[in-house]
């Protein structure tokens, strides 16, 4: 008998708290059951490849005969590459990643290349790949080596049977007459921290920079100062960015100082570069996080907010997976995250101290902030007003 009654308490209890979760309060419930699965549809869908292909490629042929052009054909007709430029010198490949070789890769094949194949000398093609990302990395590597195997069974074929009379090291030769040399640029041990802390320091700072400024707003602890309402509706705002800007700028600062005294990563470039890309990314997130937080009826809604646009916007950022091999609508959604222009430029610039992009994405990020500001400062300034009469 006290067991049943026991029992109705505890039902009662699942029924009370199942009500709070789908009528009460329906949002809890869709997070509860639909976080995962929308995840999972979304990026299960999006690496359902499982490999990057389709790599950009400069090809510098050296050489220029039949056998080498045979070899560049191997490589743009493969999945796994996508031969977009051409060069004649080891400066061009130099020229390459220092402007255009974002998670790309260079084929090199040398001079005298079908001679020495055709006179029993084995040649050495190069294949040098830049190494911030490891998906590109390691892909390249397996893509390069599955064509030159097949490269050389192919001309091997061909060889033995202009003379079948061969002496053993020379049939040797025959069989693989083409040596491959694998060059890893930025990254060669594939150091996984190289690779992944920096980005996710950013996505921290990040997260940590919304939750912070939307506290400032939201907050109902928070009540405004007679100075403020002494100021206009933008320099109010102003003073608030400016706070919020300069400690983030100082966290941005102990992280490069941290990462590169205590754990020996590589801090590369003009500070100058690293600092305006964090600050024209800092106040970008300032101003878009006070709008969206303005409209947020309180600091719980604006934290699920936060975190539902948080993972996606890391993971479709590129830095991890490479946008390129991306439908063209994911690229489009992650271009409309300020993370985007920020993650794979600040790792180029920590491990090669420079980015072709810098100078664009600072500007996209400075003049969505410059444009989100008054939008920002009036709903802030709403909020305010609110307050003032309570």
């Amino acid at each position: 008998m006290a067991g049943g009654v026991l029992m109705k308490k505890y039902l009662r209890l699942i029924k009370n708290e199942l009500a709070h979760i789908f009528y009460h309060d329906l949002r809890r419930g869709v997070l509860l059951l639909g976080a995962a699965p929308a995840y999972l549809l979304l990026f299960a869908w999006l690496y359902a490849f499982g490999i990057v292909n389709q790599i950009p490629l400069l090809v510098v042929d050296q050489d220029n005969t039949y056998l080498s052009r045979e070899l560049t054909r191997s490589f743009a007709d493969s999945d796994g590459f996508r031969a977009v430029a051409r060069g004649s010198s080891l400066q061009d490949v130099e020229d390459w990643f220092g402007h255009d070789g974002r998670h790309t890769a260079a084929l090199v094949i040398p001079k005298n290349f079908t001679k020495d194949i055709e006179h029993e000398r084995q040649s050495t093609v190069s294949l040098i790949v830049e190494g911030s990302n490891m998906m590109i990395t390691s892909n390249s590597n397996i893509a390069a080596f599955e064509i030159i195997q097949h490269f050389n069974q192919e001309t091997g074929k061909k060889l033995v049977a202009r003379d079948l009379h061969q002496v053993p090291y020379l049939a040797e030769r025959r069989m693989a007459p083409v040596d491959f040399n694998y060059r890893i640029l930025g990254n060669p041990k594939l150091d996984y921290m190289r690779f992944f802390v920096y980005g996710l320091a950013l996505i921290a700072m990040q997260q940590g920079l919304l939750l912070s400024v939307s506290s400032g707003i939201l907050w109902k602890g928070n009540k405004p100062v007679p100075e403020e309402f002494a100021l206009s509706r933008w320099k109010r705002w102003l003073v608030k960015t400016f706070v919020y800007w300069s400690l983030g700028m100082f966290s941005y600062a102990v992280f490069l100082g941290i990462s590169n005294h205590f754990f020996m990563l590589p801090v590369n470039g003009n500070f100058t570069e690293h600092f305006m890309l964090a600050g024209s990314f800092l106040f970008c997130i300032i101003q878009l996080g006070g709008i969206v937080a303005s409209l947020c009826k309180d600091e719980l809604l604006f934290s699920r907010v936060s975190v539902c646009y948080t993972v996606p916007a890391f993971i479709l950022s590129g830095f991890t997976w490479p946008l390129d091999p991306m439908p063209f609508w994911v690229r489009c959604l992650a271009y409309l995250s300020p993370y985007t222009y920020v993650a794979d430029t600040a790792r180029n610039l920590y491990i090669y101290g420079s980015d072709s992009r810098l100078a664009i994405n600072c500007a996209v990020l400075f003049i969505t902030g410059l444009v989100a500001f008054p939008i920002a400062s009036k709903l802030y300034s709403k909020i305010i007003e609110k307050k003032k009469s309570k």
